[in-house]
């Protein structure tokens, strides 16, 4: 190995053994039942028969009120029949969508009875398992517990159960508008003498479930009238908590079990917001007393929370989530100092520059070892929108002071993104500019100082649809892990992605007349700032960035705990950034897509890189590795690192490997506006094992093409300089996008593996640029973070990327 390449630290691992979740065939029929198959064929088809040619008598509403149950021996999945229930072991009820859809299940019976075998498998063998297709009757949609208690049910004065509704359309959107539809429909048969009540809602994929009050009769008439039976297709017992709101509206401090302070030796994080109330039974385990602090010079002996914005925000930093239930446990993982920068009205004193009391919370708690500031503040008058952009020195100077912060004391600040007011949603809607659209908008921009270069800016996800109180025409905006609707969007100074990270920050409510609110099963829940009542609820990005932090904390102390004698700045983004992902509902998958017609890849610049991980941010297993580095790289120099692919992946299973690559570094900025923002840039490629190094090197000492300011979503994902590097990895946004700012992400898939890619190393080249035109520029600190792994968990990659850094570091000292 050349020496003048660095080798990369491999994290050690906690190794926990795993089996493949490989996808299994299912066993032949045997012998006796494939003997029977013509007698299972014909059993099956006099049943769906009589039942497809009833359904073609009925008039079109008629039969989208009937339904089917289907007995089988074990699940089941017929294509084209649409469960409407969950499927048990041995019953599934579902409806038919269409006639056609019988008469396909008709042929594939045939084809079992009567098909040719093939290596003595019949055709569609999965039907020898059903027993029975017939009509369903209205009892069968009851839960065990109703199903048995029936008579007794509709006699009483009073019930309260959950019902499960489920729209038929096909579209989202008109899924959405029948189930607000269906709960009207419902609300007014329950405004009726002796009147009954709609309680908490939740929406998710085409179905909402709600819990009701209302008389025996009327679950009578819901059960068995024809008009509600393929509007609610299920009814279940209450479980045995109480709701959300119960819960909340009956919170009782002395029923929790236990507060936990974090570890001693747990992260410090500074709260720069209205102050904290340490006396709070939620924050005084976690708040260290001794490092409350007023910036006020109005208040300067009264540290302490007047509004309850940060006490909120502390509590989310430490706990992350806080648990109400009685008998639960609070562990807080995070020590929190607070700086009171914010008066009762949640504003700055008028007389003070914004900019210099940041310089002086810093200026106190740096030296005291606090490496992490949280800033859940915006400036709701200075949107970063292009008449900001335009005027750049003048309206940055709280960003550039949090800029040079970060790389003079070597900390990370974590900023909001902002929140679009509900009025303002209000008017988009009004304007027929509604969800996700209006996130185009210029209005739509994050809030001032979130453009910062070298901050973590955070936007929010929508954590649950779950409406609490009467409420039932109203439906949330977003759907469960969708962006949520106050959420605004980059880019950033440099024209980079902002935010970089999102987290669970709440959910609006719309009604049938435009009117936006919060709604307590939405909010997020928080510490107050009283003893009592100890807790609040509240939606926006602010409590978003406070969650981020939590996790930010959570993997320094792992780092720690690895025996890492310094850990920067900027190892510590690239650790929380690489540990990102996006959400695997369909529905984030529906509003990329959405977004994308609208305006490509503007998208990134509402959710960034996703939502990170702690956990998986510095967990390897035996499928996966993580490899870092940290240090300093003179401007207009090349970093060459040696990346180990081993060649295992050849004989890995056909499926996903992923090569997920951080590069942060922490370049000096401008102080008066008359130079380049960032005084040096960066780019990263990654070449394959079977590229030499000496290729590499004539490639990267080409000029750089000037980084561009056009707009994010006039790139195209893999750019011409990519193109013309046929051995170079085709990342998923390209050098141009992700080279903009100072963090920089992007992942590479693929599925089979080559052998001839692993002969070599592959490489990742960090070529770093002067911008200001200095000849003797100082370093520039940078951390690089790689994850190698196999999802189909078939490939040592530990062990043999193990092997071969020992391999290396033995011929190392050997002086090889």
């Amino acid at each position: 190995m050349n020496n003048d390449f660095p080798i990369f630290s491999l994290i050690q691992p906690e190794i926990v053994k795993r089996r493949s979740e490989k996808s299994r065939r299912l066993p032949p029929l045997p012998p006796e039942v494939l003997a029977r198959r013509q007698e299972i064929a014909y059993i099956l088809r006099n049943q769906i028969e009589p039942l497809a040619n009833l359904l073609r008598e009925m008039p079109d509403e008629e039969r989208k009120s009937v339904f089917v149950k289907i007995k089988h021996q074990r699940p089941v999945k017929l294509i084209g029949i649409k469960p409407v229930a969950e499927p048990t072991e041995n019953i599934t009820l579902a409806i038919i969508p269409e006639i056609d859809r019988l008469d396909n299940l008709l042929k594939k019976v045939e084809d079992f009875g009567t098909g040719d075998l093939n290596k003595g498998q019949a055709p569609n063998e999965y039907l020898a398992a059903i027993n029975q297709i017939q009509q369903g009757e209205p009892k069968d949609r009851l839960c065990q517990v109703f199903f048995e208690q029936y008579d007794e049910l509709i006699k009483q004065e009073w019930i309260i159960c959950e019902i499960e509704i489920m729209s038929l359309e096909k579209g989202r959107n008109q899924q959405r508008q029948e189930l607000i539809a269906i709960r009207a429909e419902l609300e007014q048969l329950l405004r009726q003498p002796p009147y009954g009540n709609i309680f908490e809602h939740e929406e998710i994929k085409g179905t909402c479930r709600a819990v009701i009050r209302c008389t025996g009769q009327v679950f009578q008439q819901l059960v068995e009238d024809k008009k509600w039976q393929t509007k609610i297709f299920w009814f279940d017992a209450r479980p045995e908590f109480e709701t959300f709101i119960q819960t909340y509206n009956n919170f009782n401090i002395q029923s929790l079990g236990q507060f936990i302070s974090p570890p001693d030796n747990a992260p410090i994080v500074c709260i720069v917001d209205s102050g904290v109330t340490p006396g709070n039974p939620f924050l005084q385990p976690v708040v260290r007393e001794d490092l409350v602090r007023s910036f006020l010079k109005s208040a300067l002996d009264n540290p302490y929370d007047e509004h309850g914005h940060g006490s909120g925000v502390a509590s989310l930093a430490s706990y992350y989530a806080l648990n109400g239930y009685p008998g639960s446990d609070n562990e807080g993982k995070v020590w929190i100092a607070s700086a009171r920068v914010l008066d009762h009205e949640n504003s700055l004193e008028d007389e003070r520059l914004f900019s210099k009391i940041i310089i002086e919370v810093v200026d106190t708690f740096a030296p005291l070892g606090v490496r992490i500031f949280n800033l859940s503040v915006g400036i709701i008058n200075r949107k970063w929108n292009a008449e900001a952009k335009r005027t750049v020195p003048r309206r940055s100077w709280i960003a550039r002071t949090i800029d040079r912060l970060s790389r003079e004391k070597d900390i990370v600040f974590v900023i909001s993104a902002g929140n679009i007011l509900t009025n303002e949603i209000r008017y988009y809607w009004q304007d027929g500019i509604t969800y996700p659209k209006y996130f185009v908008d210029e209005e739509a921009s994050i809030l001032d100082p979130a453009q910062s270069a070298l901050s973590l800016t955070v936007g929010s996800l929508a954590a649950t649809t779950l409406a609490a109180g009467n409420v039932a025409t109203a439906m949330a905006i977003a759907e469960q892990k969708q962006p949520s609707p106050f959420t605004r969007c980059g880019p950033g100074i440099s024209q980079e992605i902002k935010p970089e990270l999102v987290e669970l920050g709440g959910n609006y409510l719309i009604d049938e007349n435009n009117s936006i609110r919060t709604n307590l099963g939405t909010n997020i829940v928080m510490a107050s700032n009283q003893i009592t009542p100890a807790l609040a609820h509240n939606s926006g990005t602010s409590f978003a960035a406070p969650r981020v932090v939590h996790k930010l904390a959570q993997i320094l102390s792992d780092l720690q705990s690895l025996g890492l004698d310094y850990i920067s700045a900027p190892l510590l983004k690239a650790f929380i950034v690489n540990s990102a992902s996006y959400p695997e509902e369909p529905s984030f998958e529906y509003f990329r897509s959405e977004m994308n017609s609208i305006q490509p890849k503007h998208w990134l610049n509402i959710v960034g890189y996703g939502m990170p991980d702690h956990n998986r941010a510095t967990y390897c297993d035996p499928y996966s590795a993580i490899l870092f580095f940290q240090g300093e790289i003179i401007p207009n120099t090349v970093a060459y690192f040696d990346i180990p692919v081993p060649v295992c992946l050849v004989e890995a299973d056909r499926g996903t490997k992923r090569l997920t690559v951080t590069v942060v570094h922490a370049p000096e900025v401008q102080r008066w506006g008359l130079e380049r923002y960032l005084g040096t840039t960066l780019k990263w490629r990654m070449f394959r094992g079977d590229v030499e190094r000496e290729d590499i090197k004539k490639e990267m000492s080409l000029e750089e093409d000037e980084l561009g300011f056009e707009d994010i979503n006039n790139e195209i994902s893999v750019d011409e300089g990519e193109a013309d590097s046929p051995k170079e990895l085709r990342f998923q946004l390209g050098v141009t996008l992700r080279s903009r700012g100072t963090v920089q992400h992007d992942v590479f898939e693929w599925k089979i593996h080559r052998q001839e890619h692993s002969e070599n190393f592959y490489t990742l080249a960090i070529a770093v640029y002067e911008k200001w035109g200095r000849e003797n520029a100082n370093p520039v600190p940078y951390a690089v973070v790689v994850r190698l792994e196999d999802t189909t968990q078939s490939a040592p990659i530990y062990a043999e990327v193990q092997n071969i850094l020992a391999a290396i570091e033995a011929q190392t000292q050997a002086g090889y």
